[in-house]
């Protein structure tokens, strides 16, 4: 395959993300993201044109990783790491404002990452996981997002003020995890769906959650509550 045919079927893909979908699945075991990041369908592309390529050594800033095909590889390894979780845009938030040293990451279909502040021994191996996890870890850690303009901070601010002035909140929420009153399962008629849990209507985003489906959850709550 030549570098002309990747750049081909990356375009192709760009085009699919542009598209967006018309509906939204913000349940509890929803994706992690509906439409995967650039960065990391153009290391996939990468990975299935030349497996013997070694995986690029990308830095993150204060942390140290380790990626894993699953989340049972990494946890065989790393047993005494107690802290685990899924890979979604509210499990970082909390994982970042309480100040959290090391964890293991379930990112799902792409793998599973050990983070830590601390050191690591790292192994010689060249998986698919190497190759698509490091952009996605490095993206889900960003001041981009989690900057004080960061994406994250800005949408939990503007969501949390219109679930609060409409009085929909039912519990404690993050950015990104909205447990609400039962009524609020009326929006499903205009494509955004929800879990029942524990007598609430919880709404988990994931990080695929544009500026638009923001928009017009916003306009769909003003008008029907």
């Amino acid at each position: 395959m030549t570098l002309r045919t990747i750049e081909s079927q990356f375009s192709e893909a760009l085009l699919k993300l542009g598209h967006g979908p018309n509906s939204h699945d913000l349940s509890l075991n929803g994706p992690i993201s509906p439409l995967t990041h650039p960065k990391v369908i153009w290391a996939e592309l990468q990975y299935q044109n030349n497996p013997q390529q070694d995986a690029p050594k990308l830095s993150i800033p204060d942390w140290n990783y380790e990626c894993f095909k699953d989340l049972a590889s990494a946890q065989n390894k790393y047993p005494h790491i107690s802290l685990q979780l899924v890979g979604k845009p509210w499990m970082i938030d909390r994982f970042l404002s309480e100040k959290n040293t090391e964890a293991l990451i379930d990112f799902k279909e792409l793998g599973a990452v050990v983070v830590t502040k601390g050191s690591l021994v790292l192994e010689a191996k060249n998986e698919l996981c190497d190759h698509v996890l490091p952009p996605m870890l490095n993206y889900a850690l960003s001041p981009e997002l989690w900057g004080t303009n960061g994406k994250w901070p800005r949408f939990h601010a503007r969501i949390k003020k219109i679930l609060e002035a409409k009085n929909l909140l039912v519990g404690q929420e993050y950015s990104g995890y909205y447990p609400l009153n039962l009524v609020a399962k009326k929006i499903e008629n205009f494509g955004f769906y929800g879990s029942e849990v524990d007598k609430a209507y919880l709404l988990v985003l994931p990080w695929s959650f544009s500026l638009t489906a923001l928009e017009k959850l916003e306009e769909v709550i003003e008008r029907e509550f």
